[in-house]
């Protein structure tokens, strides 16, 4: 598929710029289609659905995620969000007496405050701090990371700032002082052309409800093979080889990481956006993305918007940042006039994805010129 075939596929965008990708993603036909397949199942025969129907949509999902970044299906948990995948990456870690966990400025909170709990909370906490020109630089990760430390926690592009991170080079500095990598991928997956086998990262977690146009409450944990012998701290049916709870024996993939039984209605929300992006070229996605937030990135600053997002398409990718003193304000101006983005507190932004084009942009642009006017 392309960009146009992609675009007619979603109603809003005959009425809306929707320019928040990195959010929710909006709706399609086929989601809708896939929606009313669901929930006609569960009212007409339920059972027959728990029957032949339970596993298809999970199993399916699994098998595109991992298609989508360059890994195994058996590498591949279905979680319930970024951060529950985080968090089982964070226990599969020994604490060290000593040891110390690197982060950088950017990391997102979730992935950051489990370290503060038992039985982590001992481990010093380092940060990488950015330079003035908004880069985070591997020279400076490499003088943070020593042979104590037990892992890296870093966000393949930040979602405050819009920095993309290099973390196969990140993964080839911590793996050299023996520790490990954890990702926070909700920004980038469904984004970018991503091989994770490649990067060499040791985990990677992402939801479905942003780029890779799936449902909230819909998540995907890759852990990699080299990980697979290691114990979860919790353990269900879906854990397991048997339902026997007499024979306990776990399983010998990234499956081992499930409890139990899935959001089914939102795997069958997630199913027809993880099927467009499979039936599009993830490198015509990911340069869609960058001509579309460089382009919005000079109309920004054209009209004085203070754009904290980095220029260089090698440090950023779909999301644009900006401040603004009256951010809420720019937000419901631009809201009202069909244009949807995103603010936090003076925090201003904007992401673009496959199904927009430079109309929208340029509605974007229009918005921001009247509100300053």
């Amino acid at each position: 598929m392309n960009a146009k075939q992609i675009r007619d596929l979603y109603p809003i965008t005959k009425d809306r710029a929707y320019l928040f990708s990195g959010g929710l993603a909006p709706v399609s036909v086929r989601h809708e289609k896939a929606m009313k397949k669901h929930m006609d199942w569960l009212s007409e025969d339920p059972d027959d659905m728990y029957v032949n129907g339970l596993d298809a949509d999970g199993s399916d999902c699994r098998r595109m995620f991992a298609q989508l970044t360059g890994c195994d299906e058996d590498e591949v948990a279905i979680v319930e969000s970024t951060s529950s995948g985080c968090n089982i990456a964070f226990d599969l870690i020994d604490p060290v007496a000593g040891g110390n966990v690197v982060f950088d400025d950017f990391s997102y909170p979730s992935s950051v405050f489990p370290w503060h709990l038992p039985p982590h909370e001992g481990l010093t906490k380092r940060f990488v701090h950015a330079r003035e020109d908004g880069i985070i630089h591997l020279e400076d990760f490499e003088q943070s990371i020593d042979e104590n430390t037990v892992a890296v926690c870093i966000s393949h592009v930040t979602p405050i700032e819009g920095f993309k991170q290099d973390i196969k080079k990140v993964a080839e500095i911590a793996h050299a002082k023996g520790a490990l990598v954890i990702v926070d991928g909700a920004q980038s997956a469904g984004a970018m052309e991503i091989d994770l086998h490649d990067t060499g990262v040791d985990f990677f977690s992402t939801t479905a409800m942003k780029w890779l146009l799936g449902a909230a409450g819909v998540a995907f944990l890759y852990v990699a093979k080299r990980h697979h012998s290691k114990k979860p701290t919790r353990a269900g049916y879906a854990s397991t080889h048997s339902f026997d709870i007499h024979d306990f024996r776990l399983k010998d993939n990234a499956q081992r990481f499930e409890l139990g039984m899935p959001n089914l209605l939102g795997l069958a929300f997630t199913k027809p956006g993880l099927e467009i992006l499979v039936e599009t070229d993830m490198s015509v996605v990911e340069q869609h993305n960058l001509e579309l937030s460089g382009y919005a990135i000079a109309g920004m600053k054209e009209l004085g918007i203070d754009v904290t997002t980095h220029d260089d398409p090698n440090y950023r990718l779909g999301v644009i940042s900006a401040r603004h003193e009256a951010a809420a304000e720019l937000w419901n101006h631009l809201h009202n006039n069909k244009v949807d983005t995103y603010y936090h507190g003076e925090t201003f932004r904007v992401d673009p994805h496959i199904f927009n084009n430079r109309d929208d942009i340029d509605m974007l642009l229009k918005g921001i010129d009247s509100f300053i006017q």
